[in-house]
């Protein structure tokens, strides 16, 4: 109990930006774990193939919106409010964005009404499913701007409030559609567009009232030009993380899309973790730069690359558990895609400790570079691999893409480092790049064992021997984050 009376007094008395950030922490744990959780409800009342529509559907929604709405609330939004202190010329820019990027939405529904037919066999959908589509592409970005503005004045409380709500709506309208009507994989699809229309459209027309404002040139002139030469980047990572199910579809149906997405959804899961240390990791490495302190950082970059690489080796070893408790016999194959999509998170973790030192030092035409060659690349091999040897080459290429994608930043990060005149290595590259190799290697010799319980039970062991030898490093670890 004192324990807990501490912690309480603690937060009580901790400044707002660190409520906020342990709330949309605590946030964003809950959303992705809702996201987790109805995965086996819709694998046990779907077919794979319908829960491959499914999948595919919200790849396509990922890249177009970037083209309907510009990533306006990403980015360009965050900077200038920063930068705006004052409360009503707050709400006039963010009506303007939302001027902004409606007209660009509804300049792509011209162009969809000259090619409806061919948009609509393209995305497998029927001209009703393609306008409330467009509809989300309207009124979704308005709560995007809402969020990011919350974030930035540290109102977590209606943020925390209104994404919980709809975390949970979303999947329980979307499951008494898939009980209650025929309409299969698309009641999934109706129940993600019209629980977000429904909650964009209130926000959409409350910050057109406050902001009284559609038309601002000098603020969609700036917009523009700043998100405008981003969307490459934006469009890159979408297509590394996103393309891969489109292709398989294309390639081998909707079944093997719906096989690769239920590992690619399970694998993932780790992201939920990755984004919470980024959270504060990445702060904290901008602050270790600034004071050039660059021995803390190669500390804590060791013992974070550590973790991560046993946490992805459980997640290997464990895989034919994971697919008897979320998944069905009909998804029993995707136990030798989740390793390699695993393998591909923790590369993406790594490339990340390079990528922001080229954030911090404002080299971000480095990160497009990067990031639109590893787009290229996934679709080179994913056109030339996933006909010959099917779903699971997927896996395959976009893990090369991964490594490529950190080998690229890696260079890029020890060029900018040069511009800089920094001698001194930042991170402790021999150890991270034997961490990597390690990793690569056990994690694809772990498949070999997955018939062979004994085998796994004891490397699973070894690695929880291991934890618990370190695990006076790992408090040192996170007291360091925190102070």
């Amino acid at each position: 109990m004192d324990i807990l009376s501490r912690g309480i007094d603690k937060y009580r008395s901790s400044p707002i930006q660190v409520k906020a950030s342990i709330w949309y922490t605590i946030c964003n744990f809950f959303q992705k774990g809702i996201s987790f959780i109805v995965v086996p409800i819709y694998v046990r009342l779907l077919t794979t193939a319908e829960y491959g529509e499914w999948s595919v559907f919200q790849s396509w929604t990922g890249i177009l919106i970037i083209f309907a709405s510009l990533n306006l609330y990403a980015g360009v939004y965050t900077k200038t409010l920063v930068d705006m202190p004052n409360r009503k010329e707050r709400d006039r820019y963010t009506a303007s964005m939302q001027g902004l990027g409606t007209l660009v939405t509804l300049g792509l529904l011209v162009i969809y009404i000259f090619t409806h037919e061919w948009c609509n066999k393209l995305l497998d959908l029927d001209t009703p499913f393609m306008l409330l589509l467009f509809l989300y592409f309207i009124v979704y970005p308005a709560f995007s701007f809402w969020g990011t503005r919350q974030r930035v004045e540290y109102r977590y409380r209606p943020m925390v409030a209104v994404t919980v709500a709809i975390s949970i709506l979303m999947p329980c309208v979307s499951i008494l559609l898939l009980r209650y009507t025929g309409l299969r994989a698309k009641a999934l699809i109706l129940g993600f567009l019209s629980t977000q229309c429904v909650v964009g459209t209130v926000f959409y027309i409350y910050q057109f009232v406050k902001g009284k404002c559609f038309f601002d040139k000098k603020y969609w002139q700036y917009a523009a030009k700043f998100n405008i030469p981003l969307i490459p980047h934006y469009l890159s990572l979408i297509i590394l993380g996103q393309s891969d199910r489109i292709m398989i579809k294309y390639y081998c149906g909707d079944s093997d899309a719906g096989i690769y997405s239920f590992a690619y959804q399970v694998a993932s899961a780790i992201n939920v973790l990755i984004a919470a240390v980024n959270g504060s990791r990445v702060p904290w490495t901008y602050e270790q730069l600034k004071e050039k302190s660059y021995g803390r950082l190669r500390g804590l970059s060791n013992v974070l690359v550590a973790i991560m690489a046993g946490i992805t080796l459980i997640i290997c070893l464990v895989s034919p558990e994971i697919i008897g408790i979320l998944g069905t016999s009909d998804y029993s194959v995707a136990v030798y895609v989740i390793p390699i999509v695993t393998l591909g998170v923790y590369f993406t973790f790594v490339y990340d400790l390079y990528a922001s030192v080229e954030f911090y030092f404002g080299a971000t035409k480095y990160v497009m570079y990067a990031s639109a060659a590893g787009a290229v690349l996934n679709i080179v091999l994913n056109s030339i691999f996933i006909p010959i040897f099917g779903f699971i080459a997927a896996a395959y290429t976009t893990l090369a893409c991964y490594i490529v994608f950190m080998l690229m930043h890696f260079m890029f990060s020890l060029r900018v480092l040069g511009e800089q005149k920094i001698t001194e290595a930042i991170y402790d590259n021999r150890i991270v790049f034997i961490l990597s190799v390690a990793v690569f290697i056990i994690c694809l010799a772990s498949m070999l064992t997955f018939n062979h319980l004994s085998m796994r039970l004891v490397m699973l062991a070894v690695l929880i021997l291991f934890f618990v030898m370190k695990r006076d490093l790992i408090k040192g670890l996170i007291r360091t984050i925190k102070e």
